[in-house]
Protein backbone atom coordinates (compact mmCIF):
# COMPACT_ATOMS: atom_id res chain seq x y z
CA UNK A 1 0.00 0.00 0.00
CA UNK A 2 1.18 3.52 -0.77
CA UNK A 3 -0.25 6.82 0.49
CA UNK A 4 0.60 9.66 -1.87
CA UNK A 5 -0.66 12.61 -3.86
CA UNK A 6 -1.93 11.93 -7.37
CA UNK A 7 1.38 12.46 -9.18
CA UNK A 8 1.63 10.46 -12.40
CA UNK A 9 5.16 9.17 -11.75
CA UNK A 10 4.29 7.82 -8.33
CA UNK A 11 1.10 6.22 -9.63
CA UNK A 12 3.04 4.55 -12.46
CA UNK A 13 5.65 3.23 -10.02
CA UNK A 14 2.95 1.95 -7.65
CA UNK A 15 1.26 0.15 -10.55
CA UNK A 16 4.55 -1.48 -11.55
CA UNK A 17 4.87 -2.79 -7.99
CA UNK A 18 1.17 -3.83 -7.76
CA UNK A 19 0.51 -1.46 -4.86
CA UNK A 20 -2.97 -0.27 -3.90
CA UNK A 21 -2.97 3.54 -3.77
CA UNK A 22 -4.48 5.83 -1.15
CA UNK A 23 -4.52 9.30 -2.70
CA UNK A 24 -4.33 12.13 -0.18
CA UNK A 25 -4.23 15.15 -2.50
CA UNK A 26 -3.82 16.29 -6.10
CA UNK A 27 -2.85 19.41 -7.99
CA UNK A 28 -6.04 20.90 -9.45
CA UNK A 29 -6.12 20.68 -13.21
CA UNK A 30 -3.04 18.67 -14.06
CA UNK A 31 -3.55 15.80 -11.58
CA UNK A 32 -7.34 15.78 -11.19
CA UNK A 33 -7.75 13.13 -13.89
CA UNK A 34 -5.32 10.86 -12.06
CA UNK A 35 -7.79 10.58 -9.17
CA UNK A 36 -10.46 9.25 -11.55
CA UNK A 37 -7.90 6.93 -13.17
CA UNK A 38 -6.95 5.36 -9.82
CA UNK A 39 -10.47 5.10 -8.41
CA UNK A 40 -12.12 3.84 -11.60
CA UNK A 41 -9.30 1.34 -12.05
CA UNK A 42 -10.20 -0.28 -8.75
CA UNK A 43 -6.74 0.05 -7.27
CA UNK A 44 -7.16 3.06 -4.99
CA UNK A 45 -9.30 5.71 -3.37
CA UNK A 46 -9.04 9.41 -2.61
CA UNK A 47 -9.38 10.69 0.95
CA UNK A 48 -8.37 14.17 2.14
CA UNK A 49 -8.64 13.86 5.90
CA UNK A 50 -5.85 12.02 7.76
CA UNK A 51 -8.27 10.01 9.92
CA UNK A 52 -10.18 8.81 6.85
CA UNK A 53 -6.89 7.92 5.16
CA UNK A 54 -5.78 5.91 8.20
CA UNK A 55 -9.14 4.14 8.50
CA UNK A 56 -9.07 3.27 4.80
CA UNK A 57 -5.56 1.83 4.89
CA UNK A 58 -6.32 -0.15 8.05
CA UNK A 59 -9.45 -1.61 6.44
CA UNK A 60 -7.45 -2.66 3.36
CA UNK A 61 -4.80 -4.34 5.49
CA UNK A 62 -7.50 -6.17 7.46
CA UNK A 63 -9.10 -7.58 4.30
CA UNK A 64 -6.67 -9.84 2.39
CA UNK A 65 -9.17 -10.49 -0.43
CA UNK A 66 -9.75 -6.78 -1.04
CA UNK A 67 -6.02 -6.09 -0.82
CA UNK A 68 -5.25 -8.86 -3.34
CA UNK A 69 -7.93 -7.56 -5.73
CA UNK A 70 -6.63 -4.00 -5.54
CA UNK A 71 -3.05 -5.24 -6.02
CA UNK A 72 -4.07 -7.21 -9.12
CA UNK A 73 -5.93 -4.18 -10.50
CA UNK A 74 -2.90 -1.99 -9.87
CA UNK A 75 -0.57 -4.38 -11.67
CA UNK A 76 -3.03 -4.65 -14.57
CA UNK A 77 -2.76 -0.87 -15.01
CA UNK A 78 1.05 -1.01 -15.11
CA UNK A 79 2.86 -0.09 -18.31
CA UNK A 80 6.47 -1.10 -17.51
CA UNK A 81 7.72 -0.60 -21.07
CA UNK A 82 6.14 2.83 -21.54
CA UNK A 83 9.44 4.71 -21.22
CA UNK A 84 11.02 2.60 -23.95
CA UNK A 85 7.97 2.95 -26.18
CA UNK A 86 8.03 6.75 -25.77
CA UNK A 87 11.76 6.89 -26.54
CA UNK A 88 11.18 4.67 -29.58
CA UNK A 89 8.37 6.92 -30.82
CA UNK A 90 10.50 10.05 -30.37
CA UNK A 91 13.40 8.40 -32.21
CA UNK A 92 11.10 7.39 -35.05
CA UNK A 93 9.70 10.92 -35.29
CA UNK A 94 13.21 12.38 -35.38
CA UNK A 95 14.21 9.95 -38.14
CA UNK A 96 11.10 10.85 -40.13
CA UNK A 97 11.68 14.57 -39.60
CA UNK A 98 15.29 14.31 -40.75
CA UNK A 99 14.16 12.56 -43.95
CA UNK A 100 11.32 14.99 -44.66
CA UNK A 101 13.23 18.08 -43.62
CA UNK A 102 16.96 17.35 -43.91
CA UNK A 103 17.92 20.67 -42.29
CA UNK A 104 16.09 19.89 -39.01
CA UNK A 105 18.97 17.82 -37.62
CA UNK A 106 22.64 18.32 -38.32
CA UNK A 107 24.02 15.53 -40.58
CA UNK A 108 26.02 13.98 -37.74
CA UNK A 109 22.91 13.71 -35.53
CA UNK A 110 20.79 12.24 -38.31
CA UNK A 111 23.44 9.63 -39.08
CA UNK A 112 23.83 8.73 -35.40
CA UNK A 113 20.11 8.16 -34.81
CA UNK A 114 19.76 4.57 -33.59
CA UNK A 115 17.20 2.21 -35.08
CA UNK A 116 13.88 1.79 -33.22
CA UNK A 117 13.96 -0.42 -30.13
CA UNK A 118 12.48 -3.86 -30.42
CA UNK A 119 9.82 -3.92 -27.67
Amino acid sequence: VIVTKAGPGTIAEANARALPIMLSSFLPGQEAGNVDYVTSGGFGVYRKKPKRIARGVISWLADPVLLATMSANSLRAARPLATYQIANDIGSMLCSASQLMPNVLPPSAAAATPPPLAV
